[in-house]
């Protein structure tokens, strides 16, 4: 039953997000998607006045479309400040749903988008990837250290804009050695996969003398920054 229920999801995403689509002369994924990324955005100023849920979708849908770094490259200044306005009026969208219609939204999203990620992405080269470690590395030890010296606030400012009320209480519930103790034992990360916009790491630690794994997610925000989403 939920494999039908996803199935109809990700059939009426496909439909939703093809809607804008013109004959191209190209078969290449990434003219494609690029091209359907520039309709939506002419289309769309940022306001959606028709929620239903399949609106919804597809809307959502075109704009995480947008977000792939290699088709997000390929638009201009304007086009690139219309994104912003509506994923932004996509984050207010959210704010009014019910549980149940945004557990539905967000569970056809997450179905289908790896599967476009993937047609139009490419791997990065082992320097890229190499670069990308170095970076997300800095930006989780910067957490780490900020952590370390009790400075919830510079800790946050590490985290997804949607996560940083969640870990900025966490954080406060933590009595300072705590607080340096996460730093310590959430130290040593290695990285496992790099999909589009979203980078996931392993934790390794010792733990009242059992080892321990945790996910660490990183995810490129509004700006383009690579910010941490959840561990």
């Amino acid at each position: 039953m939920i494999k039908k229920k996803r199935a109809v999801h990700i059939v009426v995403f496909i439909l939703l997000i093809s809607l804008q689509r013109h004959s191209y002369s190209s078969p290449d994924e990434m003219s494609q998607y690029t091209q359907q990324c520039k309709n939506f955005l002419n289309l769309h100023s940022g306001e959606l006045k028709d929620e239903s849920f399949e609106k919804l979708l597809g809307y959502i849908g075109n704009a995480q479309i947008c977000r792939i770094e290699k088709i997000y490259n390929k638009l201009d200044e304007e086009e690139k400040n219309r994104l912003k306005d509506v994923l932004l009026h996509v984050e207010d969208v959210k704010k009014g749903l019910s549980k149940e219609k945004l557990e539905r939204i967000n569970e056809s999203i997450a179905a289908i988008m790896p599967a476009i990620e993937n047609e139009v992405g490419e791997e990065l080269s082992k320097d890229e990837l190499k670069e990308l470690d170095i970076l997300l590395r800095a930006k989780w030890n910067g957490m780490l250290n900020a952590l370390e010296q009790n400075d919830i606030d510079k800790a946050i400012k590490y985290f997804h804009h949607t996560a940083s009320d969640r870990y900025r209480n966490l954080f406060k519930t933590l009595k300072p050695d705590g607080r340096k103790k996460i730093s310590r034992d959430l130290a040593n990360i290695q990285i496992v996969e790099v999909v589009a916009n979203t980078a996931i790491y392993e934790i390794t630690s010792e733990l009242e003398g059992e080892k321990s794994s945790f996910q660490l997610a990183f995810v490129k925000d509004l700006h383009g920054e690579w910010v941490i989403k959840s561990f």
